[in-house]
């Protein structure tokens, strides 16, 4: 198994997943096709196997389409049980409910995972 590494754009997250356990995913996701955007990373996962999984999700925006395929990635994490603690810190802009909102959505769809989030300040003239 080898580590995953997609560099961002501004449409297109930085994902960073490493062999050692931790899995990071930060940036804007808006591709134009989330399906074959998410397709690697969710083979990854369900391939990939650790006693603790560590997984960062710092997503300043994604859209429906994105929405649909991180479930379907939290999914295939969850239905892998070659993880024994999964771990998800979820990040948020101060101020941005959506966010927000959107972790606490999954917190309760995934009961297993321990979900931890954190905020951070606002970043102006970005």
């Amino acid at each position: 198994m080898e580590n995953l590494h997609i560099e961002g754009s501004d449409s297109l997250p930085e994902v960073d997943f490493n062999t050692n356990g931790t899995l990071k995913i930060t940036g804007r996701a808006l591709p134009e096709d989330a399906f074959s955007f998410f397709n690697p990373l969710i083979t990854w996962v369900k391939e990939f196997s650790c006693n603790e999984l560590n997984l960062e999700i710092n997503l300043e925006y994604f859209n429906t389409a994105v929405s649909k395929q991180l479930h379907d990635f939290l999914k295939a994490i969850e239905g892998n049980k070659g993880y024994q603690k999964v771990n998800l810190k979820w990040y948020y802009e101060d101020g941005d409910d959506e966010i927000l909102e959107s972790g606490e959505i999954y917190e309760e769809l995934l009961p297993g995972f321990n979900f931890s989030y954190h905020r951070f300040a606002e970043m102006f003239g970005e």
